[in-house]
């Protein structure tokens, strides 16, 4: 595949994206459904991340990525490389560990995780309309993700990335909450 001209519709291809977006933002938000406050701020070791810095890191990237998509698009070659699929089958993954460029690191933009939470909200809902309004092939602009280790995109891979860097997280914080609770009942085991 390359960036040649879609033979999909743009509005059906929005549609799509803006489908991803909305699915990745519910199971992001269920993730951290019924964590309280206190809770939220639990890390599981060391040097882990807690459920709000999960939620802060999220909101961070997100925006500065709609940021990079709604200011920095550029024309891209028709040759270039199509890599929908792979952002598709990978990026949700947390097989490999990445490390977040420090302008997505947790810390501490948010007094709650009820801020956070609204926050990302408010992002996603921006990333959504973003993707419903658009009226060019998104495959047919390019942008550099803000994470060195991905490199320069297609604004529809771009919002691919977002959806699944959601979905990413979403089970980093099932883990979290995994750990906090079997940490928990082994203390109250004692």
């Amino acid at each position: 595949m390359s960036a040649a001209p879609n033979p999909v519709s743009i509005a059906d291809e929005n549609a799509r994206l803006s489908a991803l977006l909305r699915e990745s933002r519910e199971r992001f938000l269920a993730s951290f459904a019924g964590v309280s406050e206190e809770d939220s701020q639990r890390s599981p070791a060391e040097g882990s991340w807690s459920v709000l810095d999960c939620v802060e890191h999220l909101v961070a990237a997100e925006t500065l990525m709609l940021k990079r998509l709604q200011n920095e698009r550029k024309p891209r070659v028709t040759e270039a490389p199509n890599r929908e699929r792979i952002f598709l089958e990978r990026m949700g993954s947390r097989a490999k560990k990445v490390q977040t460029p420090e302008t997505g690191q947790p810390t501490g933009r948010f007094p709650s995780l009820a801020a956070a939470r609204t926050q990302f909200e408010n992002v996603r809902a921006a990333t959504i309309r973003f993707a419903d309004e658009n009226k060019e092939d998104l495959r047919a602009t390019e942008l550099i993700h803000p994470h060195p280790l991905v490199g320069v995109v297609s604004s529809c891979e771009m919002l691919i990335i977002i959806a699944k860097h959601a979905e990413r997280h979403a089970a980093q914080i099932e883990e979290i909450r995994t750990t906090l609770a079997t940490q928990a009942k082994a203390g109250g085991a004692a």
